[in-house]
């Protein structure tokens, strides 16, 4: 088998297996702690999900998830140069996630970020510095 349908078998393989319906594809994701956050290609819950999973992989650069597809992108481990993309179409369950995941029907896996208030707190001795927005999950 060619090294690209490798890869896109092992993708296909490791959606598939996330579950049956939606609802199962989003009990699978928090079973394994993922929290994504919705409408983001690339840290939506199936992005970062396949990601870590296929980190392990140096011919991979990056995860990104539109509606009906997972786009790799991919390096030449060799000499670091760009491998191109590969498009794995989401399995149906899949899909049904991703656009309820988008609405926030699946709480569980949402990683929600707070409002950072305008300007650096005041301490002691003066401003403190600005760190940034701050990320909190549901239980």
């Amino acid at each position: 088998m060619g090294e690209l349908r490798d890869i896109k078998k092992r993708v296909g393989d490791l959606l598939d297996e996330l579950g049956h319906d939606p609802d199962e594809v989003a009990a699978s994701l928090e079973a394994a702690g993922v929290h994504g956050v919705p409408k983001s290609n690339s840290s939506c819950a199936i992005a970062l999900y396949t990601a870590a999973v296929m980190e392990a992989d140096p011919r991979i650069r990056s995860v990104a998830v539109g509606p009906c597809t997972l786009i790799l992108s991919l390096v030449r481990p060799e000499d670091g140069r760009s491998g191109g993309r590969l498009v794995v179409q989401l399995p149906k369950p899949v899909r049904g996630f991703v656009d309820g995941f988008d609405a926030g029907r699946y709480p569980r896996v949402l990683r929600l970020r707070t409002a950072v208030p305008p300007g650096p707190p005041a301490g002691p001795d003066g401003p403190t510095a600005d760190v940034g927005p701050v990320t909190a999950t549901l239980p």
